[in-house]
């Protein structure tokens, strides 16, 4: 992957139901390469559920155990982001 951002947590975040619209905040990731390269304070992740889950490129099989969900690595392609 040419260019990239590290999403390893989130803050907050809204979904409606009816209409699909979602939004979420990320603190602190990173814009990769083959190694971190510049950190950014806070990213906001929004769009349509079914956009974004018709985006998923990737899942490793790599689970992080959170509570009692295992949830693997995922990679997204065409994801609208924003942030500092």
């Amino acid at each position: 992957m040419p260019k990239c951002v590290l999403v390893t947590d989130f803050i907050g975040g809204n979904s409606n139901a009816t209409t699909g619209d979602f939004s979420v905040a990320s603190p602190e990731p990173f814009t990769k390469r083959v190694s971190p390269v510049q950190a950014v304070a806070e990213m906001n992740i929004a769009g349509k559920h079914l956009g974004f889950w018709n985006g998923l490129v990737e899942a490793a099989n790599d689970p992080w155990h959170y509570g009692a969900v295992r949830s693997p690595s995922l990679v997204f392609d065409g994801v609208v982001v924003s942030g500092n």
